[in-house]
């Protein structure tokens, strides 16, 4: 519908998708619907992320509209846009739906072939750049996680996720390789260190609405098919091993992208940092098991509408000041004033400032490596959370709060506050909201890992 030449026509189908696609993911959350339904499979991860992806979807269609008005060259016209938007979405709804790891790399590929162009669409250089490595980088990675697939039938004569849950790995050598090659495959698409070369580039570069897909959902979807493999291992001897694996590379993930962070000068690229040691902090929660799995599912939904809620008002920013730049981009609270306030609130919800959702996640995360006596984790992923808080929302505030120039570069006077569209701060502000309110409904969980952790 979306490629129909109808002006409209394109806006309207897509959106009609998307509340469908979030009625469909709610309507299987209310049901509790698990188990294997023809070629798909369901359980408690499934549905959140089903739920998580059709949610960042709506909202990032809704905000396309608004954002879309800036663009007056396209590389592709935005029927095109729209459509690829869905198809991007229906890749990543079929990677955490399908029972067959074959079919979740498949999906997984997919994923880059329906969204590269989006990466590039405001036809620039630097866009067109950032597509071809995003397209190559993740597309040698997606290798790695094919051999993965192929030792995994090899080991296990079957691809099908719900019998595997069901046995124990037959060789511990074949299965823990396979879970190596899973790492560096999907590992490249999720943004774990040092395969990440790709991500700071895209999410910068790609339209807003894309670079809060690509940040909220589509790193999300990797770490899930990573992990589809990594539990096969369960229960074996080599279990342990890839698990500190797995650790080890989120803590350094999460460390990397903290250092790197407060250094930078383009704020979008400072989000896709913050993306990136989100993405290390969920790693190494899952890898943890118990409370930690917990937090990490907990951070995966709050990230998403935080992280997609900060790329919004990104866009704002950037339709506002024409500028990626924070040197160039000082006393956005004199220009757009909601904007300003919610872009602020958004950096301190996807930092872990209580009582957002991320908060309780990490909190959760760090309380289960404290159970588990791993204090060198605890340590690690302290430093990485106190430098991350502390270097993006310095330099969040001095962008908002900052002095302005009163003359620009022309010499003219600086414009004074603007008028703000209503659907450009209701769209982000939905996205802030639900995140505050995973935090405010998870809070009873901080008791029971306190109490776990023997605090």
């Amino acid at each position: 519908m979306s490629l129909l030449p109808r002006e409209g026509v394109e806006v309207a189908s897509s959106l009609a998708a998307a509340v469908l696609t979030v009625g469909a993911a709610l309507a299987m959350l209310a049901l509790a619907t698990s188990g294997v339904f023809g070629y798909f499979y369901a359980d408690g991860l499934t549905r959140t992320m089903v739920i998580t992806i059709s949610s960042i979807y709506l909202t990032s269609v809704a905000y396309s509209v608004f954002y879309l008005k800036r663009i007056k060259e396209p590389l592709i016209r935005f029927r095109w846009y729209y459509s690829l938007l869905d198809l991007f979405v229906f890749t990543m709804l079929l990677a955490v739906t399908v029972n067959d790891l074959g079919f979740v790399w498949i999906a997984v590929e997919a994923t880059t072939v329906t969204s590269a162009l989006l990466v590039a669409l405001e036809r620039e250089r630097t866009s067109v750049e950032a597509a071809w490595r995003y397209t190559l980088l993740v597309s040698a990675g997606l290798v790695a996680s094919l051999l993965s697939v192929i030792l995994v039938f090899y080991s296990q004569g079957t691809l099908t996720i719900s019998v595997l849950l069901t046995r124990t790995a037959a060789s511990d050598l074949v299965m823990a390789v396979a879970v190596g090659f899973a790492l560096v495959g999907y590992g490249t698409k999720a943004g774990i260190a040092p395969m990440h070369a790709w991500l700071p580039d895209a999410h910068s570069e790609a339209p807003s609405p894309v670079s809060a897909m690509f940040s909220g959902i589509l790193l999300p979807t990797s770490i899930y098919a990573l992990l589809r493999t990594f539990v096969l291992l369960d229960g074996s001897p080599a279990f342990e091993a890839m698990r500190n694996l797995l650790i080890g590379f989120g803590v350094f993930t999460a460390l990397l992208a903290a250092v790197i962070m407060g250094t930078q000068r383009n704020y979008k690229r400072m989000l896709a940092y913050s993306s990136m040691e989100n993405m290390g902090i969920i790693l190494v929660g899952f890898a943890l098991g118990g409370v930690g799995a917990v937090g990490a599912v907990i951070q995966v939904v709050a990230h998403a509408f935080a992280k997609s809620s900060a790329f919004y008002e990104a866009g704002n920013i950037l339709v506002a000041f024409n500028s990626k730049s924070m040197a160039a981009v000082q006393g956005v609270i004199g220009r757009l004033k909601v904007s300003g306030s919610l872009f602020t609130l958004s950096c301190l919800a996807v930092t872990g400032a209580p009582p957002f959702g991320v908060f309780i996640g990490e909190f959760l995360i760090i309380s289960q490596a404290m159970q588990a006596g791993d204090f060198l984790v605890v340590v690690l992923l302290a430093v990485a959370y106190v430098y991350t808080f502390v270097g993006l929302n310095s330099q969040a505030i001095r962008m908002v709060f900052g002095q302005r120039p009163p003359l620009q570069e022309d010499g003219s006077a600086q414009p004074g506050l603007q008028k703000e569209s209503w659907l450009s701060i209701a769209v982000p502000l939905v996205n802030l909201t639900v995140s505050l309110a995973i935090g405010l409904y998870m809070v009873p969980e901080i008791s029971q890992a306190i109490a776990g952790a023997g605090l």
